[in-house]
Parts: structure tokens; C-alpha cells; sequence
């Protein structure tokens, strides 16, 4: 029989002392870097964001293009925030692209700026007439289709007429006659105004600059504080007028003196009962129709107000209308110097509702005659622009609208100090030296149809 082998078992003692055998190295198992769960999804995450913000950027990016804006004026709309209401809307004009640019836009008309060229372009007094129409009864769409096709010039004029449901209509008319209006002159073939039909007491008839027309009307009862008996020296015997508008009419017919000019007043304050005494004798022989052409109503006198004065020359008999004197020439000329206003211009009738009147004057004091003759404005379109109260809180335009259109910023620093400037003759020679008192003839101009109005 073989002999089993001995299974020998070797134990290995650990090594006690350095040196005795030979050093034992451990092999390193090397690590897996491994992220956690919760990494992933941070960074999925994260991700997700990046797309979310950059995605749709993109995408607005290219509609802001497709709609016709450049980088440069993309990258503005981002900073002014402005992309889900362009986008929203599709507004495009080049003068919004180009306000947007520039920093000009005022973002409460944003729409407006897209009926608009550059050539036009907008201003705050744009915007101040915008809510004046928008207090008028005009909706956003009937005033965006206006501004599309017409002037400044064309929509003032809106402030006074009747209220137009179908603005069509008036366009095309304004459309017609463009070429011959303008700041001087503004004629029209419709009519847009219906006297008395819509009349309503004036807003304040305490204010010297209270607007009296054929919509705006004083009571019987109304008499002008402080009346004062005209010297006569400035107008024929017994005419009155307010205190404040004596010593004016008296400043003004003094520098017209010593500018070699002479003038005085025929007529001046007219009470209520006088009004209706007048109109009713014209109805007599002239019938309504007529009448309401050449003369107010009761009420409707702007010589009610004690403010008002009707001229004629004193030593220019030679001339058979006011309008051909002197006289008027230099009175039409400086009357806003001296807080006076030629009521009724010539070629505006279709907005005042009355013909040309070279010798009608109102005085509606200093500031307000100067900014009304920068504002190159009929003072009906003037007082419903700048001085009306507001019907409708809500449609008034921002403070800061208000105080940059306010009507005292039309007056430039020259308009401060009145220059007295001599009117020639026709024919070139100056005129006689007045009489102490002004009891010469008026013109037959003014004596026929001064005491109407």
C-alpha cells in the first residue's frame, strides 16, 4: 500500500520586524467615480432650464425678425420689455422700430406709433389731443384710423365740431381740401358743426378765459363783475366793459398811439336782454336761418361777458372795411400782446361758426392771448385743448403729458416783453393825429355788423 501524503499546513505569521522579510505589498483596487442620483438630476435640471429660457428667446428672436425688426432693435425691445406686446399685437412700423430705438416711446400709445410715419412722427401734444378725443366719445379704433390719415392741423378741429360716429366721412373731406389748409386757413365742403343743437352752460364764469360760441352759453342772469365805463378816448360814449378788460383796452389803444395807429371801441359790454333785442330784430327781417349766420343768440354773445369789444378807426374814413385800415392792420397784428385775441380769423369760419371779423376782439388775458397766438390755434380749439375740464377723469393722459403740454410752454422767452412796431400806411404816409376823443365815424364795415355777435 502506497503511504498517503502528509498535507503539510504553513501558517503564516505577520511580520514583526522590518527587515527580517520581505515587504508584503497590498494591491489598490481603484475607484469608480460614480455620480449620484441626485447629481443627474440637477443637472437635468439645469438643462431643462437653459432650454426653457433659450428655446423661446430663439423663437421670439425670429418672429420679432419676421415682423421687420433688426438685431439691434430686438435686443432694445428685450431691455424695455416689450416682446409678448409686439408680438401679441404683430405691431411693426418703422417709426415704432425707430422710437424704440432711440428710447422715445412713450409705451401708453404703443398702437398709435404703428399709423404713423417717421415723417409725421408724434408728440406729447399728440397725445394730449389723443385723450382730448378720446374724452370727446372717440374710441381707440376710430382715433387710430384719424391719425392714420390726417394732420394735427385736421383732428384740432374734431374738439369742436359735433362728435362723428363715422369718421369716414370727414377724412375724405380733409383728404380733399389738404392742399389748401393749413395753420393759416381750414376750409372744408361738409359741415360738421350744428349750432346751439348740443349747447351747454360754461364750464367757469368767473374765469377771464371762459369760452362763449355757439355750444357754450352764459345765463340771463349773468352780469361781468367790476364793469367800468370807457373813457372816451377808447370808445364811443357809454360802453362798458370788466375792469380788468378796461384798463387793458386802454394799454393796447395806447400803444397803438404811439405807434401813430388810432382806434377805439363801438361796441363793448352787451347785456342778455340787448342780445335778444338785436338777434330778434335781425329774425325780423332777415328770417332764423340767416341770422344764426351773422348773429348769437341770447346767451351765446361774447359780448355778455364784459370782455369783449367791436373796433373801428378813428381818421381812415377813406376806407369803406375796418379790415382795409390802419388801424387794423397793427390792432391784428399786437392784440395778443396785450391779452387780446382777433376772435374770428378769416378762412376759420367752418370752426368758429362765424365769418372773418376783422373788428371783433376778446380779451382773455396776457399768458393765454400769447400762447394762443403761438398755438396758431382758433381760441375754440385752444380752450377745448388746453383748458376744458376734463368730462371723464380717466381719459386724461399722464402727468407728465400734462405738464409738458401745458399751454404757458408755448410762449418762448421773446413773446415776454411786447415790441412795439409801427403798421405804415398803404400808402406810405402816417396817419393824422387822433382826436381827444373817439367820436369819428366807424367804418361802414363795422357799424353794419359789429353789434350781431
Amino acid at each position: 500500500m502506497t503511504k498517503k501524503r502528509k498535507r503539510r499546513l504553513r501558517i503564516r505569521l505577520p511580520q514583526l520586524q522590518s527587515g527580517t522579510t520581505k515587504t508584503v505589498k497590498k494591491r489598490r483596487r481603484r475607484r469608480r467615480f460614480r455620480l449620484r442620483k441626485e447629481a443627474y438630476l440637477v443637472l437635468a435640471a439645469i438643462v431643462a432650464v437653459l432650454c426653457l429660457i433659450f428655446i423661446p428667446r430663439a423663437i421670439d428672436n425670429n418672429n420679432l425678425k419676421k415682423l421687420g425688426y433688426d438685431k439691434e432693435t430686438i435686443k432694445a425691445i428685450r431691455e424695455q420689455k416689450l416682446t409678448k406686446t409686439i408680438l401679441s399685437n404683430e405691431w411693426y412700423s418703422n417709426y415704432l422700430a425707430q422710437s424704440i430705438k432711440n428710447e422715445t416711446l412713450n409705451t401708453d400709445y404703443t398702437e398709435l406709433y404703428t399709423v404713423v410715419t417717421s415723417q409725421r412722427g408724434l408728440t406729447d401734444r399728440d397725445f394730449l389731443l389723443y385723450n382730448r378725443l378720446k374724452d370727446k366719445g372717440y374710441t381707440d379704433k376710430q382715433l387710430l384710423n384719424l391719425y392714420r390719415n390726417l394732420r394735427y392741423v385736421d383732428l384740432t378741429p374734431l374738439l369742436v365740431f359735433d362728435y362723428q360716429g363715422d369718421e369716414s366721412g370727414y377724412i375724405s373731406d380733409c383728404q380733399a381740401n389738404m392742399s389748401n389748409n393749413d395753420e393759416t386757413a381750414f376750409v372744408l365742403d361738409g359741415t360738421y358743426y350744428t349750432p346751439y343743437e348740443n349747447a351747454r352752460p360754461v364750464d367757469d364764469a368767473s374765469s377771464v378765459a371762459m369760452l362763449v360760441n355757439k355750444t357754450y352759453y352764459l345765463d340771463d342772469t349773468y352780469v361781468p363783475q367790476n364793469l367800468t365805463a370807457l373813457s372816451n378816448l377808447y370808445a364811443a360814449p357809454d360802453r362798458e366793459l370788466a375792469g380788468v378788460a378796461a384798463e387793458a383796452l386802454a394799454e393796447w389803444a395806447n400803444a397803438g398811439r404811439d405807434n401813430d395807429v388810432y382806434f377805439y371801441a363801438t361796441s363793448a359790454y352787451r347785456s342778455y336782454e340787448d342780445q335778444q333785442a338785436l338777434y330778434d330784430s335781425y329774425v325780423s327781417s332777415l328770417g332764423q336761418e340767416q341770422t344764426d349766420q351773422v348773429s348769437a343768440r341770447a346767451g351765446f354773445s361774447e359780448h355778455q361777458t364784459g370782455f369783449t369789444v367791436d373796433l373801428a378807426a378813428t381818421h381812415e374814413d377813406a376806407y369803406s372795411e375796418f379790415s382795409q385800415t390802419r388801424a387794423y392792420r397793427w390792432a391784428s397784428a399786437h392784440c395778443w400782446e396785450y391779452g387780446w385775441l382777433l376772435r374770428y380769423p378769416e378762412d376759420k369760419d367752418a370752426i368758429t361758426g362765424y365769418g372773418f371779423e376783422s373788428w371783433h376782439y376778446r380779451y382773455v388775458g396776457k399768458e393765454v392771448s400769447q400762447a394762443v397766438h403761438y398755438s396758431n390755434l382758433t381760441y375754440d380749439e385752444f380752450y377745448m385743448l388746453y383748458l376744458k375740464p376734463w368730462d371723464n377723469e380717466a381719459n386724461k393722459p399722464s402727468q407728465e403729458i400734462l405738464d409738458s403740454t401745458s399751454y404757458l410752454k408755448l410762449i418762448p422767452a421773446a413773446a415776454e416783453e411786447p415790441q412795439e412796431t409801427s403798421a405804415p400806411d398803404e400808402a406810405g404816409s402816417t396817419s393824422e393825429p387822433a382826436a381827444e376823443t373817439a367820436d369819428s365815424t366807424a367804418s361802414p364795415e363795422a357799424t353794419a355788423t359789429s353789434e350781431a355777435n
